[in-house]
């Protein structure tokens, strides 16, 4: 068996790489965009209002997919993950601070 140097390279189609969208928007924030719409238009009973925060959503939604595909991704990851440890913050001091009057007392 020969050991071959250099890239490898296979072929595959572009859509197996993209994420799933919806006009443009990543499929679960459409989703989720569409349901605070229509809970908005449920409550308040007002279409204006719910087409506001779909239509918000959306463009938010749309922008970060634009922007970066794989944000909803990172950010689901993160969630679960502990913080690291961060050496620029101190733990709290474990002094005691005393106030004392320089008044005698009688």
């Amino acid at each position: 068996m020969s050991v071959v140097y250099g890239k490898r390279s296979w072929q595959a189609c572009r859509s197996l790489a993209r994420p799933l969208t919806v006009m443009g928007c990543e499929r679960r924030v459409f989703i989720l965009a569409a349901t605070f719409g229509a809970a908005t238009f449920n409550v308040l009973n007002s279409l204006p209002a719910g087409l506001l925060l779909f239509i918000t959503g959306y463009a938010i939604g749309w922008w970060g997919t634009r922007r970066d595909p794989h944000m909803l991704q990172v950010t689901r990851a993160s969630a679960n993950d502990k913080p690291r440890y961060d050496p620029a913050k101190r733990p709290a001091a474990d002094a005691e601070i005393k106030i004392s009057s320089s008044l005698p007392t009688s």
